[in-house]
């Protein structure tokens, strides 16, 4: 069930009805909510359900009576060894499947591997990950030992479940355990609702019915201009659809009483790649940190280790969207993109910064390489195969600017404007949503019939999908 339908928003309507019923029991409003999370997983297969359920009780377990019998560094090897199974079986074994018959091909041998045709359970890449933070966060007696039907709520919460964003254990288990619960914010709940559809039916939708689906589809039907326009129409779809996604789950979370971590902080007003992913997708980005970079050695092993780790971190996060050899690239551009800032923060070092009267232009100009280098590795990410990015790169190669002014001027003079006016946007947006909280009741309707009505008047028709659900 897709969070932006009628059927959803009536069924929302009316559990929040019953769920906030004046009972003083946060254990039932669980409960109601398990139900709830459960009941939405199941509604794309019952089997996800249950594997959600089945795993949920290995992970209670595992973390809350797995000491008894292991040692730390042995229960976290069998949590990595079971994630990585569930991972292989489910999303990456077509991938390694086909790879080892190529390999194998390649020294003369003709073997063919049984084939597995399984369904990515919804939700998998994001309560594993959850999973991660509640096993580590217990052995590190960073919280107590939740209970059984706390770890389940926490591993299944329907608003993060699908998308994300990734919830640190000791950061939510303690809002399911408070018995204080309470709506939260209502007025910002509305005014992050109203934002994410705006997001996603007049922008995002558009540019990627208009301008992105149709290229990326076929790069060598469209001509070079239209390729290097939906470049860089993807790269602000991208974030239309997950940040304005993120704002609607933040939305309906602070309707149920938590709230959930931020993910995004205006990512293309970066100046290099480690700012980019600091303000892009902020929790993955934390997490591949905290329990994969740091793990491998962090930078504590001398320069050049810390660089391979950096670049396999950034590997293994683009391996973490999808089993294709685009996202791994994607993800080896950003690694070699960040080792490369390094060995210049190296040769020259920060405290050698351009003077006060150069520093706004080198800031920008900073600005504008990091932005089409996030855009170049876009490619890849969004490409339906390999073939089709070079095709796309070939294609934007054989740009002519004659060509572009003559056929794409205003296209491309709404993408600069959009560019330059991002920051200026960026802080309406913050202005809007403080100024939100003190509006009056009375003009709500007001202002959210003229939301809906830009946002369904003048997106395509149909339901906006969410990017990153299929992660």
């Amino acid at each position: 069930m897709n969070f932006l339908s009628f059927e959803f928003v009536a069924i929302f309507v009316t559990f929040l009805f019953l769920y906030w019923l004046p009972f003083n029991s946060s254990a039932l409003r669980n409960h109601l909510l398990i139900a709830a999370s459960y009941a939405l997983v199941a509604l794309f297969n019952l089997q996800f359900a249950l594997i959600l359920l089945g795993y949920s009780l290995f992970i209670y377990l595992l973390a809350n009576h797995g000491d008894r019998f292991l040692r730390p560094k042995y229960l976290y090897l069998l949590l990595a060894t079971t994630i990585i199974g569930l991972f292989v079986v489910f999303k990456y074994y077509a991938f390694f499947q086909e790879s080892i018959q190529d390999a194998l091909a390649a020294t003369g041998l003709q073997i063919d591997l049984p084939t597995l045709s399984l369904l990515l359970p919804i939700g998998l890449s994001y309560y594993s990950f959850h999973s991660v933070s509640y096993v580590v966060s217990v052995q590190r007696r960073e919280l107590p030992k939740a209970s059984f039907s706390d770890l389940m709520l926490y591993l299944c919460f329907f608003p993060s479940i699908i998308a994300g964003p990734i919830n640190r254990a000791r950061h939510f288990l303690p809002q399911i355990q408070d018995s204080q619960r309470s709506l939260l914010e209502p007025r910002r709940a509305i005014f992050l609702l109203s934002l994410a559809l705006l997001k996603l039916f007049l922008f995002s939708a558009w540019l990627a019915d208009n301008m992105v689906d149709p290229v990326f589809s076929d790069p060598s039907g469209h001509s070079p201009g239209q390729n290097l326009l939906a470049v860089y129409a993807y790269a602000w779809t991208i974030y239309f659809n997950f940040s304005g996604y993120t704002d609607l789950v933040t939305g309906v979370a602070l309707f149920l009483g938590f709230r959930l971590p931020q993910n995004f902080n205006a990512p293309y007003l970066a100046v290099n790649l480690k700012e980019f992913w600091s303000r892009w997708h902020i929790t993955l980005s934390s997490f591949i940190r905290d329990y994969v970079y740091i793990p491998l050695g962090g930078g504590r092993k001398g320069w050049l280790r810390t660089q391979m780790n950096v670049l396999l971190a950034m590997m293994i996060s683009g391996l973490w969207h999808g089993a294709a050899t685009t996202f791994v690239i994607w993800g080896a551009l950003h690694g070699l993109g960040v080792i490369a800032l390094n060995l210049l923060h190296n040769i020259y070092p920060k405290h050698n910064t351009p003077p006060t009267s150069l520093s706004f232009i080198y800031r920008h100009l900073s600005r504008v390489l990091c932005f089409h280098f996030v855009c170049f590795a876009w490619i890849f990410f969004r490409s339906d195969s390999l073939d089709h990015a070079v095709l796309m790169l070939q294609s934007i190669g054989s740009v002519q600017l004659q060509g572009l002014l003559e056929h794409y001027a205003y296209e491309f003079l709404a993408v600069a404007v959009l560019f330059v006016l991002y920051p200026v946007l960026t802080r309406w947006t913050e202005r809007l949503e403080s100024y939100s909280e003190q509006m009056p009741w009375a003009y709500y309707p007001v202002a959210l019939a003229l939301i809906l009505s830009l946002a369904f008047s003048f997106s395509p028709d149909g339901m906006p999908n969410f990017i990153y659900a299929s992660f």
